[in-house]
């Protein structure tokens, strides 16, 4: 019988199970990758455009454009359009986001040639019906007044535009105005200049037909669709480092919402594997230490977390919370003290082991099936980098030691660098 007054040895796992991707190219250009896998006779066909808010000249335009792609095209209504998906058996899947935007189609295989045509029609052939897009505007625009009085919201975006200018577009605030202004002809010159081949790749994922090459051809691979404009990538200036802080008062707030952090560097950085675990430490995980100072020990928040955001151009590092009024300062206080921390407290041997564990395992998990393959695999296109720079992150993590994180810490978590947001009544 197994010692269990003993608590069981641990071992890293760390070898993932790549499906390697087999790559083609369409007739018109467009990339394709398939990751072949699963038991069910079932796929997932992602198109990922190089079309986020960070290419829009308009507020909202990327968003919308995306949000509309089923709301109508030239000869169908939503309502066919939806009462179609629900024959297939479909489901689509939106995501637009600042430097990219994806949908995504899954399907039986025994749909999948319908399917894809309507795909096709849905994305190369959209109507943006002005009643549509009114409708669905005026709703978002409700929701962002109703958001404008949610601490959390507040604070995550005031958080942006604090680091990156309210020019930018990692930065913007939407305004309530923006919904406004926006008409059918911005939609349709972002879905022309945009929306096509010249700018996309596609990531198949699932247990493919022996025709599905040929499908994909067939759908997307016109040449027609290959895109006529040559763009240059819009720049803007970067806001100068510097520590700066935002008090919103809320009059009416029964919490605070707080986010600390600064602008920081992306997946493609040489530090990114140990600040990445470093951050984990810190506050990426239910075990953190943000968490049991804060949630645990002190009871100020039901959750506490921190990240490390990578975008294309960019990329930042947030810790954020809500905490009651009474205690936001307090909140804040110990915040700052656990940045200090992982700068001068080393990882004791019980808390790092624990750290690995969890980091490994979940890091496989998200490697789980053919689905989670291709979303892995998606981010390493976007960022033009192969499956080599997972294996550096879990090399990392089979190596680092707590000095390293406290290393990490100091060159790029030092508490007197992070800016600060706090929406909530005066404290």
């Amino acid at each position: 019988m197994p010692d269990r007054t003993q608590a069981p040895s641990t071992k890293l796992q760390l070898d993932i199970p790549y499906i390697k991707p087999q790559a083609t190219v369409l007739g018109n250009g467009l990339p394709v990758y398939f990751i072949e896998g699963g038991s069910e006779e079932f796929v997932k066909v992602e198109l990922v455009f190089l079309a986020g808010s960070y290419f829009q000249n308009k507020p909202l335009q990327a968003f919308a454009v995306m949000r509309l792609l089923r709301a109508g095209t030239e000869t169908r209504s939503r309502e066919e359009i939806n009462e179609l998906l629900d024959y297939y058996s479909a489901h689509l899947a939106v995501d637009p986001q600042k430097d990219i935007s994806s949908i995504s189609l899954y399907v039986l295989n025994k749909h999948l040639k319908p399917a894809l045509d309507l795909f096709r029609e849905l994305l190369q052939y959209p109507a943006f019906p002005a009643d549509e897009m009114r409708t669905f505007l005026r709703n978002q625009q409700q929701m962002h007044l109703i958001n404008q009085k949610k601490v959390q919201h507040l604070a995550r975006t005031y958080f942006n535009e604090l680091i990156y200018g309210e020019q930018h577009p990692y930065g913007y605030r939407v305004k309530a105005e923006d919904f406004d202004s926006l008409e059918a002809e911005d939609l349709h010159k972002f879905h022309h200049s945009y929306i096509h081949a010249g700018d996309a790749f596609c990531v198949v994922a699932g247990r493919m037909p022996d025709s599905m090459g040929q499908l994909l051809s067939d759908a997307f691979g016109h040449e027609q669709w290959k895109g006529d404009e040559i763009r240059d990538t819009p720049k803007f200036p970067a806001l100068s480092p510097c520590r700066r802080k935002v008090h919103l008062e809320i009059p009416d707030a029964l919490q605070s919402g707080i986010r600390v952090g600064k602008q920081l560097f992306n997946r493609t950085h040489p530090a990114y594997h140990r600040l990445k675990i470093a951050n984990a430490l810190l506050g990426g995980y239910f075990g953190s230490r943000l968490m049991q100072n804060i949630r645990q020990d002190k009871g100020y928040t039901y959750g506490i977390a921190s990240n490390l955001i990578s975008l294309v151009r960019s990329g930042y590092f947030f810790i954020t919370t809500q905490a009651g009024v009474d205690v936001t300062e307090a909140t804040r206080e110990e915040i700052y003290q656990e940045l200090k921390k992982l700068r001068e407290q080393p990882a004791k041997e019980e808390e790092l082991s624990s750290l690995k564990s969890y980091l490994s395992g979940s890091f496989l998990r998200s490697f789980d099936g053919p689905f989670a393959q291709s979303d892995r695999f998606k981010e390493l296109l976007v960022f033009g980098m192969d499956h080599s720079h997972y294996d550096e992150y879990l090399d990392t993590l089979k190596t680092i030691s707590a000095e390293d994180i406290m290393e990490s810490a100091s060159l790029y978590l030092r508490e007197d660098d992070m800016m600060e947001v706090i929406a909530g009544r005066p404290y």
